[in-house]
């Protein structure tokens, strides 16, 4: 990872919104027309915190993020819904050659079978083993626009 200037996350940002982001929100609105205040996701929160668990939990040296897609409902309320968005899934690694210089091509992903159905109402109760999903989505949860300047 490098640092990245302000100027150049707001191109990158500008990028996405003009292209992925805007057809996406033109597919969900014929794949949702139920919804049509639905919009693709501009962004994800998760706390410092809730990292840390994740890494902490499974002992690992690195972290992977793959992007997925919400593929049920989520939320009784259907503006809160975010069933069709993109989402990201956070999983911990551990490098099996070196874990003092772990390398994207040497980590492995720290993900099991927990023994907890999917769908059967059962939360895991650790990050041990198991990937950190369900983040605050914008939109619908969106936070104030950053101040201009």
């Amino acid at each position: 990872m490098q640092p990245t200037s302000k100027k150049t996350v707001m191109k990158m940002r500008d990028a996405y919104e003009r292209t992925i982001r805007k057809s996406s929100t033109e597919n969900l609105r014929k794949k949702f027309p139920d919804r049509p205040w639905i919009e693709e996701v501009s962004s994800i929160w998760v706390s410092r915190k809730e990292l840390e668990a994740l890494l902490n939990a499974n002992n690992a040296d690195g972290l992977r993020i793959y992007y997925g897609c919400h593929h049920e409902r989520t939320h009784n309320n259907p503006k809160l819904d975010y069933h069709g968005l993109h989402n990201i899934i956070f999983v911990a690694t551990k490098d099996s050659v070196d874990a003092q210089n772990p390398t994207t091509q040497t980590s492995v992903d720290q993900l099991r079978d927990i023994g907890v159905m999917e769908g059967s109402g059962v939360e895991p109760t650790s990050y041990e083993g198991s990937a950190g999903e369900v983040a605050t989505l914008c939109p619908p949860s969106c936070p104030p626009p950053p101040p201009q300047g």
